[in-house]
Parts: structure tokens; sequence; C-alpha cells
């Protein structure tokens, strides 16, 4: 086919000529796209620009707690050394345990992962962690009983550089990352005592600190799109300040708690989706 001829006999028909003019540009971009395509598939599809994690997380926990003072009508009473024999005679072994042991917390992690390069990609990540348990102590003579209630929440908010070769032919996947943000604290601690209603009380406890995590895991791909991760592994300390906790119900007057950094290692497991 003659091609000018074609587009003189449209010429004469009475078509404008500059119509032809973009008809011959756009034919050309649609060319030189097409031929770019397979380059460009090619490298989008060595790794994947995004991911996003969910999965369940078990968090051990120790108190944000160095020391307390209390104050009430009868003067105030301060417990420095929370863990020592004296102070367990004081509050009772088993409340002692709130602050002076590893508890696990139950709860969910999940992260978005946006990958600059194959190795390295900026994530952001969100943790949740939740605990409620009592302790009780009986105190002889005179036979009263003294019971702790707490409900806790962890929260994490944090964001960094995680590290891990992304390339989708990949069957193992370890990675590591280092994050930094925010944690929020909260709790609603209730004191009941049988014999002596006058010392029951209610503090609601919340703290905001700045927190870490450092660790990493182990992901499997079990398909294109999804990998297993086998294992997620990190120590996420929670620097947390002083602060005075709010007095619900009860005699006391004030409280304050002076903090401490929290040493939290969390262990999960779940999906991850690209």
């Amino acid at each position: 086919m003659n091609i000018s001829h074609t587009l003189k006999s449209f010429m004469k028909a009475g078509v404008p000529a500059f119509n032809f003019q973009k008809l011959r540009w756009l034919l050309l971009a649609v060319v030189l796209l097409t031929s770019a395509a397979p380059a460009f598939s090619q490298g989008a599809d060595e790794y994947p620009k995004v991911e996003v994690y969910a999965g369940y997380s078990q968090a051990r926990f120790k108190t944000n707690i160095e020391s307390a003072s209390f104050t009430g009508p009868g003067g105030t009473q301060t417990f420095t050394n929370l863990c020592s024999a004296a102070t367990g005679q004081q509050i009772g072994t088993n409340s002692q345990k709130f602050f002076c042991q590893y508890r696990g917390f139950n709860g969910f992690d999940g992260s978005v992962t946006y990958n600059v390069t194959k190795y390295v990609g900026l994530k952001g990540d969100f943790t949740a962690h939740f605990k409620t348990d009592s302790f009780a102590d009986t105190f002889t003579p005179p036979g009263v009983v003294q019971t702790l209630a707490n409900r806790e929440r962890l929260y994490n908010f944090l964001g960094g550089v995680q590290i891990k070769n992304n390339d989708r032919k990949a069957r193992l996947k370890p990675f590591g990352h280092v994050l930094a943000g925010v944690a929020r604290y909260t709790n609603t601690q209730s004191q009941t005592i049988d014999l002596f209603p006058a010392f029951n009380f209610t503090l609601d406890d919340r703290a905001s600190s700045f927190a870490m995590k450092v660790g990493g895991g182990l992901d499997l791909r079990v398909s294109r799109r999804i990998d297993i991760r086998l294992f997620e592994f990190d120590y996420n300390p929670v620097f947390s300040k002083d602060r005075n906790p709010r007095v619900v119900s009860g005699s006391f007057t004030s409280v304050s708690f002076r903090g401490k950094t929290a040493n939290v290692y969390t262990f999960g497991a779940g999906i991850v989706f690209h």
C-alpha cells in the first residue's frame, strides 16, 4: 500500500492535514511503548515493590515502673525497690510479680514495606499486645485477702528500614529491620482488700514513649503473591517516662510512677502478601 498516495487521497477528500500529523506521532509513540514494554515489565517483575504483612505476635513484657509513690490522708508511702523481699511482704509476693517478672502478652503485628531496591525497603509497622490478669495475696494474720487486677495494652507505631532479598525466585528470604517510633501503654489497675475496703483503689495509667524494634526473621515463598513468615523475633525497648496515673477511685490524693525502660521481646508468625 502506498501510504503517501492514501494520505493525498484523504487530503483531497477534505480531511485537514494536521490530523494526520498528530496521528503519525501517536502511532510512533504506540510503537515505542510497545517495544519498550517487555523491558519495563522484566525490571518491575524482578521483585515486588510493596509487601504487606499480617500475623500473630506474642510479647514478653516486664514492667516500665522503677518506683512508686502513693499519697493519701495518712501521708506518702514510697516503694523504691519493688523487687525486694521487704516490698514483697508489704504488697504481697504474688502482686510483686507484676513488677518483677516477664509476663506474656498476646496480640498481632502488621506492616507495609515499600521496596526501593531489591534489597532495601522502607517499612511502617504497627503492633498491639494485650494482657488481663490478677494477683491474689493472703496476709495472715488477720487473714486479709488482697487482689490486684490489671488490664494492660501496649501499642507500637514504628517506621524504618528493612533489609531483605526480595527476588521473586528466592525460596527462603531472611530479613532484618531497624525501626523507631512511639509506643503507647495503658493499664487500668484495681486493688481490692476484703476486710479493709477503705484501701481499695483504681488507677488509670497511660504513657506515650519513644520505642524501637530491632530484629528479623525468615519468609518462605509459597506462591508468586504469598509468602509464609515462618518466624519473626524482635527486641522492642520502650523508654517509659515518669508519670502521674489518674486516680479513678480510692482514698489516694495522688500517685506517681518513676518510669524505666521496658525490655520487650516479641515473637510472631504470619502471612506476607506482595
